[in-house]
């Protein structure tokens, strides 16, 4: 499957009571920036990697998902260099878009960011962001689930502001 998504910081959280909800765990078992991911969202399990179609762009990716059965999950887990744990909230935007909102916890609490995955091209190219998303992070390495892994708010906050960000183009 490809991954067609744009990704924002949150300037002013929605608000959340009642909206559906998954807890999430995330763990990589690799390094680099193609890891390999071990997923809990609720009662699912599975084991995802995700590879980048075009280094300009880090917004598209192949995805390529094999569901576990949760012994399997387990058994793979002492296997995870590091992880991240979110709550993710599925929010429906008035343009019919579907929002993912992940606000995320443990050591990266405080940071709180959005993606809207889009069927095609055009439809990515009319999205006009609600207003309380953030700066559009699609193409800034350190936003992906597997560079925040093991970080902390500390550690991000300085690019969540805008300071020295830097994309995969510009290392």
């Amino acid at each position: 499957m490809v991954e067609n998504e744009l990704s924002f910081l949150v300037k002013k959280t929605p608000q959340l009571i009642g909206k559906p909800h998954k807890e999430i765990e995330q763990h990589y078992l690799s390094d680099g920036d193609e890891p390999l991911r071990l997923r809990r969202a609720g009662g699912t399990f599975e084991l995802t990697k995700k590879l980048t179609l075009d280094g300009a762009d880090l917004s598209r990716k192949e995805e390529i998902t094999i569901p576990l059965e949760r012994d399997e999950y387990f058994m793979l887990l002492p296997l995870a260099k590091r992880g991240l744990t979110k709550t993710r909230y599925y929010l429906r935007l008035d343009d019919g878009h579907m929002a993912e909102l992940d606000v995320f916890k443990g050591p990266l609490e405080g940071l709180s960011m959005v993606e809207v995955e889009f069927a095609d091209e055009a439809a990515r190219a009319a999205f006009v962001p609600p207003a309380w998303f953030g700066r559009d992070v699609s193409q800034e390495a350190w936003s992906s689930n597997a560079s925040l892994a093991g970080k902390s708010w500390y550690d991000v906050r300085g690019l969540a502001a805008g300071r020295a960000a830097r994309t995969k183009r510009n290392k």
